[in-house]
């Protein structure tokens, strides 16, 4: 082990877990040869490589030690971006659930319940029973499936769907290894596999050689060891370094540096990633599967670093007393903008799709890109509540402005995203009241409210919104209700264990 780690007292429970399932995979190469088979007839493979907290500002950026996605960047070039590409919540559960099953979170009914929320105190409620998943779907037809994946809330409903399921707290390295010895004994025929990276999750302890260059370059490469630890979870005033939640505006010195050491922690959990993704597509490769893949790679929501404090500390939501930071508290595009990239056969190669787009999107998207049946939606919703399959070639965009919803907030009062085009409002749920109008185009980053100027338009979304609010939420009681959600006391012990570790509660 490596004891000049500064986290490794954060991390010493998974590096044991770690060694145990090298050991494993080792043995089980010596016993169990691979079984893919590059020239196999039928249907493409389908590999789906979720980065958690990815930011798309993140991707093919640069960085003090040079690129910070290249393999990321590598797909772009050879596939498809979709380069308006919005999260429909800007937290895990409802957000990967939306991106499976094709529907907002109000129809599948992953994710939080009530009035003011507080993640803290009350846990989510699972996927609905019943609720169809690309994985399910496929799995129908002949797929081989599987999960390996490393935050737990997918096992929220959604990984059950799943034949195989791995949940391990790994680092991107190890997340990776497990995913191809899957994909090595799998391959023989069509095989679905999801493999879902958490490092840019909180708490962000990506090694010492990628984030050295970064913290230097920010000007906070004094900072000692507990201080790094404590900036792995937003910081903590007991050991020097301001709790960026709680800093006051405009920032002093010390919590400048913080956030700049913040975000090269971040970047460097991001980069450490993308060594990750790299290895896998560099082993298709090896194994002759490349050419029969189908390869999507997204992230479920962002991360903020202070950039809407202002808001926050006007609106005075969030339950925690914390302020614009983290996810799951606004629906500001640092959080909903995400990366979806997509290569395979029929994509086409560097290709960028500008018209915005869904994650609920993805599992229509993906049923289509591999010639099976369009993946069943409920015909008796609003359209703005259901996902679309986008066209390979990007014929058949219509010129309207297509309704994008995000909704499901985790802390404070339910909030509503309503995008129409570059015009996009936030808006308190119930009763349905707007918080702020802004163009995207002309104001990338939300910070002028355009409710005053914009009557018409501002009518406009809050109609859409109002449609939404009519179709039913989660709050309803008529629509086939999960079972409620209760506190994270009456969660199994070791899910709420593994919750833990990351922040949840």
């Amino acid at each position: 082990m490596n004891h000049n780690d500064p986290f490794l007292p954060m991390t010493l429970k998974r590096r044991l877990a770690t060694r145990r399932d090298r050991l494993v995979t080792v043995l089980r190469r010596t016993i169990s040869p691979p079984t893919a088979a590059p020239r196999r007839e039928g249907p493409p493979n389908l590999l789906l490589l979720a980065v958690d907290t990815l930011r798309a500002d993140h991707m093919g950026a640069a960085c003090a030690a040079g690129p910070l996605t290249p393999a990321m960047d590598a797909v772009a070039r050879d596939g498809l971006r979709f380069a308006d590409a919005n999260a429909p919540a800007p937290w895990t559960l409802p957000s990967f659930a939306s991106a499976f099953t094709g529907l907002m979170p109000c129809l599948h009914g992953a994710g939080m319940r009530g009035g003011p929320r507080n993640m803290a105190q009350q846990a989510p409620a699972r996927l609905r029973d019943g609720a169809t998943t690309l994985a399910g779907h496929l799995a129908g037809r002949g797929y081989r499936t599987g999960a390996i994946y490393s935050n737990p809330f997918v096992g929220f409903g959604l990984a059950e769907s799943f034949q195989d399921r791995v949940y391990r707290n790994h680092a991107a390295p190890d997340v990776a290894a497990l995913a191809l010895d899957w994909i090595r004994r799998r391959a023989d025929r069509p095989f679905c596999a999801f493999v879902l990276f958490n490092d840019a999750h909180e708490p962000t302890m990506p090694p010492r050689r990628l984030y050295t260059p970064l913290l230097e370059a920010a000007g906070a490469g004094g900072y000692r060891d507990a201080q790094l630890r404590a900036l792995a979870r937003w910081g903590d005033e007991s050991v020097g370094v301001p709790h960026l939640g709680r800093a006051a505006l405009p920032l002093d010195g010390p919590a400048a540096l913080a956030l700049a050491a913040k975000k090269a922690l971040y970047a460097a959990s991001v980069r450490h990633v993308d060594e990750s993704l790299g290895t896998i597509l560099d082993r298709l490769e090896d194994w002759g599967l490349a050419t029969n893949t189908l390869v999507m790679i997204w992230s479920d929501h962002g991360e903020e670093f202070l950039e809407h404090a202002a808001a926050a500390r006007l609106w005075d939501h969030d339950p925690r007393d914390l302020r614009a930071i983290g996810h799951g508290h606004t629906q500001f595009q640092e959080l909903l903008h995400v990366p979806w990239l997509v290569r395979g056969p029929g994509v086409p190669a560097g290709a960028v799709r500008d018209r915005p787009v869904s994650l609920c999107d993805l599992a229509p998207t993906a049923a289509t890109w591999l010639d099976q049946p369009p993946l069943p939606l409920p015909a008796s919703a609003p359209a703005s509540l259901l996902g679309r399959a986008q066209p390979r070639d990007g014929a058949g965009n219509s010129s309207a402005e297509r309704i994008l919803l995000s909704e499901d907030i985790a802390y404070g009062p339910d909030l509503v995203g309503v995008r129409a085009g570059p015009w996009k409002l936030i808006a308190r749920r119930r009763p349905l009241a707007p918080l702020a109008l802004f163009h995207l185009i002309d104001d990338p980053r939300e910070l002028r409210d355009l409710s005053a100027e914009q009557p018409q338009r501002l009518q406009e979304l809050l109609d859409a919104a109002a449609v939404w609010n009519r179709a039913g939420g989660p709050d309803d009681d008529d629509r086939g209700e999960p079972e409620a959600a209760g506190g994270w006391e009456d969660l199994d012990d070791r899910v709420r264990r593994q919750l833990t570790e990351l922040g949840y509660a």
